[in-house]
């Protein structure tokens, strides 16, 4: 199959992308690097939120301490209001490796944040993570995951959202930053107290990944339901922004073979792997949908899953002796990027903007209200 641009629709925006993309590969194009097990880059978050999950082993500790509230100045009234708010909580359980821990819906959320976003992001961008964080767990109490019945929600980003403690969290920042970032997530928190997403009067499934392929994909395209607020729609963020906003994949063709007929055993993969590559199929969006393989129509979200990829936006080169997967994005595309959102908290868009922007036809309002 010959190479072909991600976007079917070939204007020159997409020819100036495709252009840069090349000039990249031809820069960085090195096998250890590129070709390696691990097709993460290190400091990108993946808030999968998929359906099945995966035991993950973290240490149960008390999430961030009470004095780390960002202090400030404040008029009596917006005290007294503060002290309100404060006085309606929420307690959930949190399955945390194999313990069931319970706690505080505001205090769980700051572990959320701090693992699923860069605290070096906007303000805005991480009060919009603080309140689809805060939704998205109202949603799954309301809607339990069969994974952990016995509590509302896990700490496994591919069940429902990630989650560390304070402690390990300030660990991992430096001395010069921990103390502004711990107070930016503090704000993030504080500041979008009780807000939630809701569409029909119900808190939505605010699905997150780390960054789309220049539009977000719809539910419907990635898990096979129509959500009326899970819509495809354009996202800002560019390569610049984005670490290892590009990837490459190589698998040798004797390795495709094995791997994608243990999922599929009916697929023709004859003698001349070129011809196993047929045509693709386009989402809404512009990105690639699927791929005819061996006479099969397959998701680019299953050949994600099968061969460990960044994003299922991606391309495939085949030169006879190996397969070439050309990969653009990180996550499952569907919902809120994240380094959507700080690209355009960074163009003064604020949390609330950003949220509507991502989900459509919703509303922002307080919880208690």
């Amino acid at each position: 199959m010959k190479r072909r641009s991600l976007h079917k629709n070939k204007n020159p925006v997409w020819r100036t992308l495709r252009a840069a993309f090349l000039l990249t590969l031809a820069v960085f194009f090195l096998p250890a690097a590129v070709f390696g097990g691990d097709t993460r880059g290190g400091t990108m978050t993946e808030p999968e939120q998929v359906v099945s999950a995966e035991e993950t082993e973290l240490t149960a500790e008390e999430t961030r301490p009470e004095e780390e509230a960002l202090s400030g100045d404040t008029s009596q009234e917006e005290q007294t209001q503060t002290k309100t708010v404060k006085t309606q909580s929420v307690t959930l359980k949190v399955k945390v490796g194999s313990k069931v821990k319970k706690m505080d819906l505001e205090e769980y959320l700051w572990g959320v944040v701090a693992a699923e976003m860069p605290a070096s992001f906007e303000e805005e961008a991480l009060k919009a993570q603080a309140i689809a964080a805060r939704t998205y767990t109202l949603y799954r109490m309301e809607t339990p995951s069969p994974n952990h019945k016995n509590a509302d929600i896990c700490t496994d980003p591919g069940c429902c959202q990630a989650w560390i403690t304070y402690d390990d969290r300030l660990k991992a920042w430096s001395d010069s930053t921990e103390k502004v970032f711990a107070k930016k997530i503090t704000a993030a928190i504080e500041e979008t107290r009780g807000q939630v997403i809701y569409y029909e009067d119900k808190p939505i499934m605010a699905a997150f990944h780390a960054t789309s392929a220049g539009v977000t994909k719809s539910a419907e395209e990635v898990w096979g339901k129509d959500v009326a607020y899970l819509q495809a729609v354009k996202s800002p963020e560019t390569e610049e922004q984005v670490p290892n906003y590009y990837s490459v994949v190589k698998v040798t063709t004797s390795k495709f073979k094995e791997v994608f007929e243990k999922k599929y055993p009916k697929a023709e993969l004859g003698s001349k792997p070129k011809k196993w590559f047929g045509k693709v199929r386009y989402d809404e969006g512009g990105l690639p949908a699927s791929i005819v393989v061996g006479g099969l129509k397959v998701p680019t979200s299953t050949l994600r899953t099968l061969f460990g990829l960044r994003s299922s936006s991606l391309t495939i080169e085949c030169d006879g002796k190996n397969v070439t997967f050309y990969v653009t994005g990180y996550g499952h595309g569907v919902g809120m990027s994240q380094y959507g959102a700080d690209a355009l908290a960074k163009k003064g868009k604020n949390a609330k903007a950003i949220l509507q922007h991502y989900y459509t036809g919703v509303e922002i309002r307080s919880m208690f209200s």
